[in-house]
């Protein structure tokens, strides 16, 4: 088995080099990775020509996910933390990139900050990728000087982030599943099934009972005119759309999400829980309060409560106290606003904002569990009471035929 060496560098940013045995160049770059360091250069050991490590990785996607940019996030502060300078570090993170899309980006980014501009302004420049508050961020920690910390905690933050929405969609693939399968079996029945019972009704010239000519008729306007109620459906989905884009709209329509039983009291916890945790993080990294409240508003995903934000941050440019200002709006849960004045009180407002956002993500996970655990059997039932109703309107004139001829 060949033998390649090495050069590298470990988490802390530090030189490394070595050798491992592999069938080839892709084989020895993904023994290196699982050692915990991030190549630099592969080659052939006694080779004469390097091979770099970017014509190794096999890279795919155009879309950059989150999983991808918090990854990214964590490498970064790692290496920044480690001493490395910010060129190099680039080197060896767009030489790992597997993703195509962040591939390109970071390359440009590499390119921009060689020309001399600052890190923050040259991920700016990509802001589908690098969100407003990720640049926040890393401006801060640059003007500050303190980027490896703040990275540090923006990684710490996706982190978690990401950790929550996996937990979302986990608990929700079970229903998902539930609802794709009933819809399926639903489809099945009025496309292939009823048609055949439909036929067999006809050959036989009795009044059928009244549950057996809903259900025909149902399954008729569903096969013949689905079309239709597709089409309004995509209409009304539409005008909703362009409805929600108007600033009036999307304002009426966010407060009323708040007042959805159960659903309302789950979103306004989870977005209050992003605020103070995003809130916090801002203002740990050296971003001012006002800006920081401008930032936080696109992360609440509510126009209501980016409303309440905007005469927060008002009240604050006034010199009024944060806690006060969020107390007096009513648009977030009491407790927001006293942990606010706590830490105020004790200088430590984003450790008490962390603090808030820790209770409210318990209270969504467990709200989440208990709404699924309801939503579940509930499904099975509506589905299963469909089904039942099929099978009976189908089979009761089959069972009437059959009385008529005893």
């Amino acid at each position: 088995m060949p033998l390649f060496s090495y050069q590298a560098l470990d988490r802390a940013g530090s030189p490394a080099d070595g050798t491992v045995t592999a069938n080839d160049t892709r084989a020895a770059t993904v023994q290196i990775q699982a050692l915990g360091l991030f190549p630099l250069e592969v080659r052939a050991a006694g080779g004469s020509r390097d091979v770099s490590l970017g014509s190794s990785v096999k890279r795919r996607g155009r879309r950059v996910k989150q999983a991808d940019l918090t990854m990214f996030t964590r490498q970064l502060a790692n290496l920044v933390a480690g001493g490395l300078p910010i060129l190099r570090t680039l080197d060896a993170l767009i030489d790992n990139t597997e993703n195509a899309r962040l591939f390109e980006v970071l390359s440009g980014v590499r390119e921009e900050v060689a020309r001399g501009e600052s890190l923050a302004a040259s991920l700016g420049a990509h802001p589908r990728i690098f969100s407003s508050l990720y640049v926040s961020l890393v401006s801060a920690g640059e003007a500050s000087g303190e980027l490896a910390g703040v990275l540090t905690r923006l990684a710490d933050f996706l982190e978690q982030d990401l950790e929550r929405r996996s937990q979302i969609r986990a608990a929700l693939m079970y229903p998902g599943l539930l609802v794709t399968v009933g819809g399926l079996v639903i489809f099945g029945m009025v496309t292939f099934l009823i048609p055949k019972f439909r036929v067999l009704f006809e050959e036989v010239d009795r009044a059928l009972p009244l549950t057996t000519q809903l259900v025909l008729a149902v399954s008729d306007f569903l096969r013949y005119r689905g079309w239709a109620l597709a089409l309004a459906l995509a209409v009304l989905w539409f005008l909703h759309r362009q409805w929600l884009r108007t600033p009036a709209g999307r304002l009426r329509w966010d407060r009323w999400r708040l007042r959805w039983p159960l659903l309302g009291r789950l979103q306004h916890r989870s977005a209050t829980a992003r605020l103070a945790r995003t809130l916090a993080t801002l203002l740990r990294g050296g971003v001012s309060i006002l800006d920081a409240l401008s930032q936080v508003e696109g992360v609440v995903d509510n126009a209501c409560l980016a409303q309440a934000l905007r005469q927060i941050r008002d009240g604050v440019r006034e010199g009024e106290s944060l806690g006060h200002e969020t107390r007096k709006t009513g648009a977030y849960p009491a407790l927001l606003a006293q942990m606010m004045l706590v830490g105020e009180e004790t200088g430590d407002v984003e450790g008490a904002l962390n603090t808030v956002a820790d209770a409210f993500d318990v209270e969504v996970a467990n709200a989440l569990k208990g709404l699924i655990a309801l939503v579940e059997p509930l499904i099975i039932l509506v589905m299963g009471g469909v089904v039942a109703v099929v099978v009976f309107a189908m089979l009761m004139p089959i069972f009437q035929m059959n009385a008529g001829l005893g």
